[in-house]
């Protein structure tokens, strides 16, 4: 069945309740042809069997649409930055690997000791998640400094200011999501990619 929508979630909901086919076909009042081949994608439901399913589910009809909608995957390769993603304060861009998800980023820094990392420009309205995964790195947050190792991770409002100093030669990656989770969610059904296309929407420099 070719589908915008995935209804194995429909076998993540039963289970949760504790459900056999045959209980949730008894529960929505349909048969349990009907609720295998919808579960395993194999016909499309009427509008009257998925309100039988998701009531019998204890959920929207709405809702189960909306959980049903398929994620794509989006692989991307992190590449190394040009200047015009950075402000005139920025240093140390030239030992960050950026892969771009829209507003959303994974940035992996390789950096000797005594090399200083202070990207602003890269950053939007994000949380981030910072991992060490080797050497030493002191993080300073506006007036505060963390020392971090080997499997250190941290996690602060991106929109403040802040730097990473190397104590000892290393390598850690830091994760920038977007506040407004609708982006990633819009990013995985395919919708930003194809803005971005169009160049109807633009990545706008300052995560």
């Amino acid at each position: 069945m070719n589908s915008d929508y995935d209804f194995r979630i429909i076998r993540v909901l039963r289970r949760r309740l504790g459900l056999t086919l045959q209980g949730l076909a008894n529960r929505a009042g349909v048969t349990y042809p009907t609720v295998e081949s919808v579960e395993t994608n194999k016909t499309m439901p009427s509008l009257k069997t998925l309100d039988a399913i998701a009531g019998a589910l204890q959920i929207s009809t709405c809702d189960l649409l909306g959980l049903s909608e398929r994620r794509l995957v989006q692989r991307r390769k992190a590449q190394s930055e040009d200047r015009s993603h950075a402000t005139r304060a920025d240093t140390g861009l030239e030992k960050c690997k950026v892969a771009r998800y829209d507003k959303g980023k994974l940035i992996r820094v390789t950096a000797a000791r005594g090399d200083h990392v202070h990207v602003m420009g890269l950053h939007e309205d994000i949380h981030e998640f910072c991992y060490v995964l080797s050497g030493s790195v002191d993080l300073r947050i506006e007036d505060k400094t963390y020392r971090l190792g080997p499997d250190d991770t941290i996690l602060f409002d991106g929109l403040l200011d802040h730097s990473y100093s190397q104590v000892e030669e290393g390598e850690y990656v830091t994760v920038h999501i977007p506040k407004d989770i609708r982006i990633l969610e819009r990013l995985l059904e395919g919708k930003m990619d194809e803005a971005l296309e169009l160049g109807v929407t633009q990545t706008e420099p300052g995560l």
